[in-house]
């Protein structure tokens, strides 16, 4: 007859893999030699027989085992009685070697080579390497390859499923070293929340009750993004770049992620609406992305004897923004609203908000205004000069405008009119002291 080894019996081959579907399972060759003597000696006394039938035990993975019986059944018994004595004997070894096959793992075995501390819900890469899930998921922000043997990972790592035996192993072998990490983690995550400085998003200026959609990655906002989600309040600031260098401006606006949508490979589409307008007080960075100290910016109470006049200029303005509104493109028009909504309305008690009218803030965006110009409306804390600035800017449209249909522009043919003519945003200015 053919006898089986003792990985045949066992289903797995006598060495350690940790980190792959072996994890855990090891049997030295003192225990494999014990198996290996025990079959031959229990098999010697079987005969071989003429017809083939195949025996397949359940503990099996590998081929199966194949005897020989007579065809009368003769043999049958003694086969059968040897056969349940062998996978007793089997049984016992093997429960025996899986007490003691974790003895040779150290500490080390068990950390993850990104981070150097105790795994933290690992994850197996296909080329069987482990990490912690925090640690592959940054990994793969940057590059979709395994940072220990560069073999090519797929979108669907992001999303792999825990190495729930390799996670109960370290519950059970390194119970001191796992609580460490977990409560590591909870500081860390304290700390990022306690702290009075906000994650900077660096890219476009928002604004206060506007919608700001936003498609995220880059790495370093990815991580942004995701911790974010985590947090209580859901919020980080939003500011542009400054245009003589890499740093982001003074004034900026708190974003709100009201609904995100966390595509396969790690990008989000986040769904946000400005809260606070912010002025930068100190500068930081976290984990690659910028951070800020800030101090939020509110409007200037509006004396009583002076609210009738502001109550006026305030409905002459909106009445030409309503105006200008309609004379868009009906598909112009529609692509606005689409992005960040319709015009809203004017609230009762407008005056007292510590941002004005939302209505203002929701032009800042198509008007024709540069980044400099945005961010001096979102500094300033006098509401009159706000509608002041919106007025003058529909002046100088309906001007030109005016201009445009008689044809009397002076502008050279061989120039943009908006780079060489007086009447355009760069001749626009904004009162941005408010002393």
């Amino acid at each position: 007859m053919m006898v089986p080894e003792a990985a045949d019996i066992l289903g797995m081959q006598p060495r350690y893999h940790l980190r792959s579907r072996y994890a855990g399972l090891q049997i030295d060759s003192e225990t494999e030699d014990k198996i290996t003597n025990f079959i031959h000696n229990n098999t010697d006394g079987i005969p071989r027989y003429r017809e083939k039938r195949a025996i397949r035990n359940s503990n099996f993975c590998n081929d199966p085992l194949v005897f020989w019986f007579d065809e009368d059944g003769g043999s049958y018994g003694h086969f059968k009685e040897t056969l349940e004595s062998v996978f007793k004997e089997v049984d016992d070894i093997k429960e025996e070697a899986l007490k003691t096959s974790w003895e040779c793992i150290t500490v080390a075995d068990l950390e993850c080579v990104l981070c150097s501390r105790c795994l933290l819900d690992p994850v197996t890469t296909g080329c069987g390497h482990t990490f912690c899930r925090g640690c592959l998921t940054r990994v793969l922000d940057h590059r979709l390859a395994c940072p220990l043997c560069m073999a090519p990972l797929r979108v669907g790592d992001y999303s792999r499923g825990t190495t729930e035996v390799l996670r109960q192993a370290i519950g059970f072998l390194v119970p001191d070293e796992l609580d460490e990490r977990v409560s590591a983690g909870l500081r860390e995550t304290a700390v990022l929340e306690r702290s009075s400085d906000i994650p900077v998003f660096v890219c476009t200026n928002a604004f206060p009750g506007v919608a700001c959609p936003l498609y995220v990655y880059e790495p370093r906002y990815r991580l942004l993004a995701r911790r974010c989600l985590l947090s209580p309040t859901k919020r980080f600031a939003m500011a542009s770049k400054e245009s003589n260098g890499d740093k982001f401006v003074q004034c900026g606006t708190v974003l709100e992620v009201k609904d995100a949508v966390n595509l396969e490979d790690g990008r989000f589409i986040l769904t946000t609406v400005g809260v606070r307008r912010f002025k930068v007080v100190n500068r930081g960075e976290q984990d690659g992305y910028d951070t800020a100290k800030v101090q939020y910016i509110k409007d200037s109470s509006v004396p009583a004897e002076k609210l009738p006049e502001l109550t006026a200029l305030h409905d002459k303005v909106r009445t030409k923004a309503t105006k200008w509104i309609r004379s868009l493109k009906p598909k112009v028009l529609a692509e606005v609203e689409r992005l960040i909504g319709q015009m809203p309305r004017v609230e009762k008690s407008w005056p007292s908000l510590p941002d004005g009218p939302s209505w203002t803030w929701w032009l800042m965006p198509i008007l024709p205004l540069s980044s400099q110009l945005q961010v001096g409306f979102l500094s300033t804390t006098s509401l009159e000069k706000r509608l002041r600035a919106i007025d003058k800017m529909f002046e100088h449209m309906n001007i030109r405008m005016k201009a445009l249909e008689r044809n009397t522009v002076a502008c050279s043919q061989d120039e943009d009119p908006l780079e060489s003519c007086g009447e355009t945003e760069r001749s626009f200015e904004l009162p941005f002291n408010d002393n």
